[in-house]
Parts: C-alpha cells; structure tokens; sequence
C-alpha cells in the first residue's frame, strides 16, 4: 500500500502477504507544452473554418469562443501551478511556454484562413465547369446512405492537378481508388450545420453521380494492395453473416456490410464502435505479432522497427487507408522515431507532437470529429489513466489471505482484478474526456460501454488475430479454411456477446447536451484534480459509490414504477409515434421516422416496454425501430395479422435484436393491456399485408381508475373508410381524445364521422414543413366544425393525454402564445 492510504498499514498477528495486485500511487504527469500548442492550433483553426474570414468578437460567445477561454484558463492555472511547484529551478517557463502557445494559435489561425481559402477557391472552380470534365478518385470505402452510396472524392482536373476534395453521392457503390469520369451535378456547401461541417473538413461541397462513364481501378503499387484486400474480402464473404461482417470490417477495414446488416447501431449502443474503426487497437495487435515474430530473428532493433512500421504502413493501405489508421500510423512513426533518436517514451508528449504536426500540415483535421475524438481520449488517458485505475484498485482490493492454497487464489484473483481495473479506467477516461464531443454529436451516452470494452477485448483481440492470419492465407485456400472457420466462430462469439450487452437496459441512454457546459464541467474538474492530485482512500469511494448506487437504483424504480396515465403523441417529425403508459407498464404505438423517437421517450422517462405496436410498415412510422435497441427493454412487438410475413428483413432483424424474438401478431378484436389502460383492435377486421393506409392497426383506447376516465382512439394512417366501417360496427363511439389518422390529412375522416367521434381534443402528428402540406386546413376546419380543440405536433411538440374526473387533461410542449400550463387549463 502506499504512504497515507487508510491510515498507517496494521500488523496482523499472523502472518500475511499483501495482494500481489497492489499498485503504487501514480505520480502527477508532466504536461508537455505541445498539449498547449495542439489546444491553441485546433482552436483556431476551427474557428476561422466555421466562422468565415473575418472574425470577430462575437466568437467569444460561440462554443468555440468558450472552449478557447477555457483552455486558455487550464494553461494559465496550470502554468502557475507548475511555476510554484519549480520556484528556483526555471524562473521563466511561464512567458516562454505563453510564447509557445500564442505562436501556436497565431499559426493555426494563418494556416485556417489558407485551408478556407482553398476550399473556396476550388467550389469556385468546380462551380464553372461541368462533373465530366473531371476526374473522380474515391478515398477510401464509402458508406450506404438513404439515397445511395456516400464517400469521399478527389477532384482532379485534365492536366491531373487536384482541384479539391467533395462528397461523392452514387446510385451504386464504386470501389475505394477507383477513378472514376462522369455526369452529374455539383453543389457547393451552403450556410447551414452540413454545409459548414463539410467545408471545416476541406469538402468543397457535393457531387451527386447521375450516370459513370468510365471507371478504372487503381494502378501501381496501390492498386496491388487494394486488388489483394477485394480478394480477401471475398473469401471472407461478409454478407452471409453477422461474424463475417465484422470479421470484414475488423481485419480489412471496410464497414459497409456491418451497416447494411444495422449493427451499426448495436456497436454504437455498446461505445464499441471504435473496434471495428481501424486505428491504435489494431496496430497494437499486428505490433505484438510482429514483433513476436521478428524477436526471433537476429536483426538489428533499427532493422526489426523499420519492418514493422512497414508492414503497419502496408497494413493501413491494405484497409483502405481510413482517417483513423492514418493518425495511429503517424502517432507510432513519432514514438518509434523518438526512439531512434535516443529519447525516451513519453505518450503524452508523442501523441501532442504527432497531433500537432498533422494539425499543421492539414488545418482540415481540426474539424474531423474521429481526430478529435482520438486526440481527447489518448490525451485523457495520458493524464488521467493511470489515477482512475487506481482509484478502482483501491475500491476493489480484495482482502489479504494466509498462505497455502488461498494465496495462490488470491494470486491469481489479484492479477485478474489489477488487469480489469487498468481496462475500465481507461475506458472510463476515455469516455469522459470525449463526452462533449460525442452527446451534442449524437445526442446519447453508452452506460454499458466501459463493460462492454472489458468483456469484448479479449474476443475482439483473437478475431483480429485469426482474421489477419486468415488474410496472409488467401492464396491458399486449403490452408486458409481452418483458420477462416475459427475467426468466424471468434467473430460470432463477439457479436453475441455485443448483441446481449446492447439489449441489457439503459445500456445507452439518450442526452440533449451542449458543448460549452460540458466542457466547462470537464476543464473545471481535471484542473482541480490535477492541481489536487488527492490520495484515493478507500472508505470515501466506497461511500460515494454506495452513494451513485442508491441513487441509480431510486431513479430506476422512479422511472420504472412511478409513472402517472397518460397517452403521448410524440413529436418525431414527419411520422407517428404514441406512447400509452400506467405506472410500471408502457406500449408504443409505432417509433417514428428515426432516431427521434429515443430522445422522445427519454423526455417521458421511459426505459422500459411491455409491447411496440406497429400499424403498419410505411417506414415513418416503422424507422425508430433500430434505434431504441439498447436504448430501451421490450418484451414484445406486435404487427397485424398477416403482416409478419412481409416485414423487410432489416426491420425483421432491428425487432429480434431489440425483443429477442420475431414479431408477434394480433387480430381484430384482440386487446392489449398497459395498467388500467386497455388497447382493442377495432380495425382491420381480416388478414392484411401491412403495405397501405388502409392496412393501419386502429386501436380503441380505454382507461377508468379511481374515478379518472379517458377514451381515444388511435388511427395509425388510416383514413375516413376505415373510420366509417368502425363507427357503422360500433366498435368505437364518443371519445375523449383522438389521434387524427395519415397526419391530418384532406381524407382522415369526413364531417359526420367526426360529429360521431365527438372528441374533446384532436392531435395529427407532422412534421415542420413537410412537402404534403399536413395537416391540411379541409381536415383542421372538419375538427373545428365538431368542437374538438386541434393540435399538431409540428407546433406544439409532444402532446400529452391525461384521464381526468371531469374529462382530460392536455399538457404541451410549447404552447404557442401561451404556456403547456394554459393549454391544460383550457382543455
């Protein structure tokens, strides 16, 4: 144990060793000024390629602006710090390091305002002359997309000088080096988040590929290392499975069958997406390999690491040369070449050194999240690592043991505990260091993820491993058979294990974040911890961990049992998407277009479903699907009958991996029950296939409990027949509230059927400026004519339903002209 920690060390009586695992207290890093100067070059350089040309003091209150201030508040905090610590050694590090870093930011800002100026000049220059005068160059594999295949191109003109660098959007995918010629159109960035995110990476804008002319794949040396991936890739053939997928992505780099499978979504749910992104775990893998192999042989050290970093740079071509490989690649040619010049290792100072220089020579990195990204964690890592597995060492040191047997267990449990703690602090490093970058980015938090990278690295080394030896095989197919086969068998195992963690709940929960107040939060903490630097004791981090647990777990029971009746109808943009709960019990009604529809439940508190009831199978009602996995528990989907055989198999498999099984179906006159709510199927009455409006689940909805009441009827996209036939059977009469069918559409129900309805409170869900014109005025003027009050989504966001004794209760999001308050009151 080290000096201070739970007081003095006490003497037992007998004899006893200490756990072998027991780690010293990490010492305070050294903070390179190349960390300052990287800081202060990325900033600048982001803020003249977000901003424009002509900066001015209104960046001071932009995101950018704070995370300047803040930084340059850590350097000065720090620098001090530093100075009162060395008073008498270096009197003037302070104003030189300063120096060092104005300099620092005064050349990012020169070299953003030349990396601008390029991107302008060369969508000035493509803007003047048509796409087939033009030669394309794909860079790197690009990606499936809504409409089409999207990746990035060079430009280059006849006389072979590259013009610049754009988006390429292509009905059909084309091969990573290919040069391709043809027609199409180009669109230069414009002023909104896309267009200045594109421009901040050096894209000129976009070309959209109407019809290929010619194309040819890559000559010379290139073209051998990428005619060798495609043939391993075959031999691989990752669309037979989900193991061969990310066998496919893990070892060769391309990622397209991971996303075409949608586990894509899985390996974000689990914060593993880093895996299958080659970079530093990859080359650490072939590293290892390498220098196993070349350990043996009598060559110089000089000789072995230039091999190595060889067959790494081949490596790195060979998978497409992805943006992630290439910074790892340079971060190890700068350790490796530091070595050679007889410096010794220092991570934090090589990574800084290497990350500076690439923001250097290429401005355009400063606005590449998966730079970002790397820089943070890495960074983190470096300053942080080694403190917070400590702190977990401390937390979880088992007790000492006598001799004999149990030392030997404890041994060996000591080792495993040490190595496990070492995974999750950097893991839990890592995370926090990237966490404002990554929530107002993609809006969630994997909670699993520092478990889920314990437990999938060792399956993820071995897959590598085997899959790399299966690729050195290829020609060889006898040979490379077995080897394939238990690469597969790793790869599967992988996947099982990432499916299983990704559908334990709350393993990702969905956050609406700024970037500025997390970052605020985050400089503000590792400064006083550095400057700090506290001795973790044992009994105060078992007291706030008991702490975070108790209070985990009453949020769980808040969220899971305390939730009061009411009927939601979300606001997911164009698309439906209605959540009926009672306390502990939840059923959606359709998920929406897409992702919105986890952020919608997480505004409710939800985490758990008893049902998802699907209408039908249009896809803005259908979409979300694949995005609550993970997100969410859900024992069960329902479709109606006959529609089970036509779900796509995409959506087929969103819903096995979200409920563990396929989707169950129910019929006309079937109910469902969500606490004291009840849900009666009233249409359709016979088989249908899921494929029209008229095909859409209607649900007649229920509710009657100590005195509170609430009837509704929800419509899915069905129209004014299918409305017709339900009041003419009299499954559905009066009602309190209803849920307007197709998104309030001219067809959704006729004056009659609505004077029928009589509902207090109409709600169409739309979104803003949707090309239908929903809802249209015959359908608002038809409710208003019955005296039901009209609310759409596109308006006032999610409408919520509460039963009451003298009739319901309406809250809104926003209330235009008023508050949700007034709109409840009104009702």
């Amino acid at each position: 144990m080290c000096e201070g920690e739970e007081g003095a060390t006490r003497v037992a009586s007998v004899s006893r060793v200490p756990d072998s695992s027991a780690t010293r207290m990490p010492t305070r890093p050294a903070i390179p000024v190349t960390l300052w100067c990287l800081v202060a070059v990325i900033l600048a350089e982001r803020t003249v390629l977000r901003h424009g040309m002509s900066p001015s003091f209104d960046l001071l209150v932009t995101p950018t602006g704070v995370a300047a201030s803040l930084c340059l508040a850590a350097v000065i905090i720090t620098m001090l710090f530093r100075k009162r610590r060395d008073r008498g050694r270096d009197k003037h590090h302070v104003p030189v390091a300063a120096l060092f870093v104005l300099a620092a930011g005064l050349a990012g800002a020169l070299l953003g305002w030349l990396a601008l100026a390029r991107v302008t000049s060369a969508a000035e220059a493509l803007s003047t002359s048509p796409v087939s005068a033009w030669s394309l160059e794909v860079e790197g594999d690009m990606a499936e997309g809504g409409r089409g295949w999207w990746g990035r191109a060079g430009v280059y003109g006849e006389n072979g000088a590259n013009v610049g660098t754009v988006w390429l959007s292509s009905p059909s995918r084309l091969e990573c080096g290919s040069v391709v010629s043809c027609v199409g159109r180009f669109k230069p960035n414009g002023d909104d988040e896309w267009g200045v995110s594109s421009r901040m990476q050096g894209l000129a804008g976009t070309v959209s590929v109407v019809h290929v002319i010619a194309s040819r794949e890559a000559d010379g040396p290139l073209g051998v290392v990428l005619r060798a991936r495609k043939a391993v890739l075959a031999s691989f053939s990752p669309d037979e499975s989900d193991g061969a997928a990310v066998l496919a992505g893990s070892v060769c780099g391309d990622r397209a069958p991971i996303r075409s499978r949608g586990l894509d979504g899985v390996f974000a749910t689990c914060g593993a997406s880093h895996l299958v992104a080659v970079s530093g775990g990859h080359l650490a893998i072939l590293s290892g390999a390498l220098a196993a192999l070349l350990g043996k042989t009598r060559l110089g050290p000089g000789v072995r690491g230039s091999l190595a970093l060889g067959v790494i740079v081949l490596f790195i071509v060979f998978c497409g040369a992805p943006a992630s490989a290439m910074r790892a690649g340079i971060m190890s040619c700068v350790s490796f070449g530091g070595s050679l010049v007889g410096r010794r290792s220092h991570a934090l100072s090589s990574t800084c050194a290497a990350a500076f220089a690439m923001a250097l020579l290429d401005p355009y990195v400063s606005g590449q999240l998966g730079f970002l990204l790397s820089v943070a964690s890495v960074v983190g890592i470096c300053l942080f690592g080694s403190y917070a597995s400590y702190a977990l060492d401390v937390l979880t040191r088992l007790p000492r043991h006598s001799g004999g047997r149990l030392l030997a267990l404890a041994h060996g449990l000591g080792r495993l505990r040490s190595n496990a703690c070492d995974a999750l602090g950097v893991s839990l490093v890592a995370q926090l260091f990237t966490l404002p970058l990554t929530c107002p980015t993609f809006g969630e938090v994997s909670l699993i993820a520092p478990i889920a990278n314990l437990v999938l690295a060792p399956l993820f080394a071995g897959l590598v491993s085997l899959g790399l030896g299966a690729a050195v095989l290829t020609p060889l197919p006898a040979l490379q058979s077995p080897v394939l086969a238990a690469a597969e068998g790793v790869s599967q195992a992988f996947c099982k294990v990432l499916s299983t963690l990704a559908r334990l709940p709350l393993a990702c929960l969905t956050m609406e974040a700024s970037a500025a107040p997390m970052l605020a939060v985050l400089c503000g903490a590792c400064v006083a911890l550095y400057v700090v630097w506290p001795v973790p004791r044992r009994r105060l981090l078992v007291r706030f961990a008991a702490v975070l647990a108790c209070g985990a777990v009453a949020l769980l029971l808040g969220l899971r049992l305390l939730q009061p009746a009411r009927v939601c109808v979300f606001d997911v943009g164009q698309g439906d998407a209605i959540l009926v709960a009672d306390g502990s019990a939840a059923v959606l009604v359709d998920t929406g277009p897409d992702e919105a529809i986890s952020l919608a439940l997480t505004r409710q508190g939800v985490i758990h479903l008893d049902a998802i009831v699907l209408t039908h199978l249009h896809d803005d009602h259908v979409g979300g699907m694949d995005d609550l996995v993970g997100r969410v528990a859900c024992e069960r989907v329902l479709v109606a009958k006959g529609v089970a055989e036509k779900i796509p198999a995409e959506l087929s498999a969103s819903i096995s991996r979200l409920s563990g099984h396929e989707a169950e179906e129910i019929s006309y006159g079937d109910t469902i029950r969500a606490g004291s709510f009840s849900l009666r199927v009233v249409s359709p009455t016979e088989p249908v296939d899921g494929g029209d409006n008229a095909d859409s689940l209607m649900l007649a909805v229920s509710y009657e409990h100590n005195g509170d009441e609430l009837s509704a009827l929800l419509t899915g996209d069905a129209e004014k027949d299918e409305t017709a036939a339900c009041l003419a059977r009299g499954d559905v009469g009066d009602i309190d509230f209803l849920k307007v069918g197709h998104h309030g559409s001219e067809v959704s129900l006729t004056a009659d059927e609505a004077a029928l309805l009589d509902p207090e409170v109409s709600v169409a869900s739309a979104g803003e400026g949707n090309k239908y014109g929903h809802p249209r005025k015959e359908c608002m003027d038809v409710l208003a004519g019955a005296g039901s009050v009209f609310l759409c989504t596109k308006d006032v966001g999610d409408v919520t339903v509460r039963p009451g004794v003298r009739g319901p209760t309406v809250f809104t999001e926003r209330t235009p002209g008023g508050s949700a308050a007034a709109m409840a009151s009104a009702m």
